[in-house]
């Protein structure tokens, strides 16, 4: 089986979901429609590349859309103002870079950054996202990566993507297009979350939110380490967010579900959920939490094309 990260014969499959129980759960739980074209999927496959560990849903037809994400929109968490990767990316950049955010949401990031003295530009597919952004005053790419065509000269000096590659279903298309757009030597800095934090508070992949047509691949510091072997990069620093105070219930009851899931579902979650895991939550929130990886993971890469 071929791997999408990779290109070669290095998958295999993991495990085979039905889209229509997938969909069902989705409007159950959350009121959400994901759409007649995923339902039109019969089976969503779950595999992984043994080369890099990289982990990902197959068909690419199980990714979300437009609709989906307006649809997610209603919920405060999901675009959250002020993130941790915002800071620590700010963080890594040069004085005064020319930079490219690829997917900017509402635009809190871009804002950041001109607000640093940053010269920022965006891309974003959703119109709706997009036009808000352009009301701030920021250039937006309303297209796709491999359209956009810049002057070697006009490149970026640095491109950050947050919570984006995740949810893309041909990564290895998506990471050359953006390195297509960077000057040699550039920052690339991406934000995902962490697979090896979700491994071990769902172990089965249960959480909608981690699995099609929300997510279609889970990162870790090691699936990125080996994007070296065939991407032109270098790996420059692995930064984890800490245990963040809103994600510490969602941490400690899915941790503790996942240790008993021989249990069962129904006997797990009426065994540890928000009110009986209170004396651990109130522990980690004393500022032990600080000491525990938390959701995001942040990777820096420098940008090395051939000569």
């Amino acid at each position: 089986m071929i791997s999408i990260l990779t290109g070669k014969n290095t998958a295999r499959i993991l495990s085979v979901h039905g889209a229509i129980d997938i969909s069902d759960m989705w409007s159950k739980t959350m009121g959400i429609d994901v759409g007649d074209l995923f339902r039109s999927i019969e089976c969503i496959s779950y595999c992984e590349c043994t080369e890099t560990g990289f982990r990902y849903y197959q068909p690419s037809l199980a990714a979300g859309g437009g609709e989906l994400y307006e649809q997610l929109e209603k919920y405060d968490w999901y675009y959250m103002p002020n993130k941790w990767e915002f800071g620590k990316a700010l963080n890594l950049l040069a004085y005064e870079s020319k930079i490219l955010e690829v997917g900017v949401g509402e635009g809190h990031f871009l804002s950041a950054a001109r607000l640093a003295g940053h010269d920022v530009q965006g891309v974003e597919l959703n119109p709706l996202g997009a036009d808000r952004a352009r009301s701030k005053g920021f250039v937006i790419h309303e297209e796709m990566l491999d359209r956009i065509h810049l002057d070697p000269n006009d490149k970026f000096d640095s491109i950050c993507s947050f919570q984006v590659l995740e949810h893309v279903a041909q990564p290895l298309e998506f990471l050359r297009g953006m390195l297509k757009l960077l000057k040699p030597n550039g920052k690339l800095i991406l934000s995902v979350p962490n697979a090896a934090v979700q491994k071990r508070i769902d172990p089965l992949n249960l959480g909608l939110l981690n699995q099609p047509p929300h997510h279609m691949g889970h990162w870790d510091e090691s699936v990125f380490r080996s994007l070296e072997k065939f991407l032109p990069v270098k790996l420059t620093s692995v930064h984890i967010e800490p245990l963040a105070s809103y994600h510490v219930a969602w941490m400690v009851s899915g941790y503790l579900r996942g240790k008993f899931s021989f249990l069962g579902s129904f006997c797990s979650r009426l065994l540890f959920n928000r009110i009986t895991t209170l004396p651990v939550q109130l522990i980690l929130l004393s500022g032990l939490r600080k000491f525990l990886p938390g959701h995001t993971l942040l990777v820096e890469f420098e940008y090395f094309p051939a000569l």
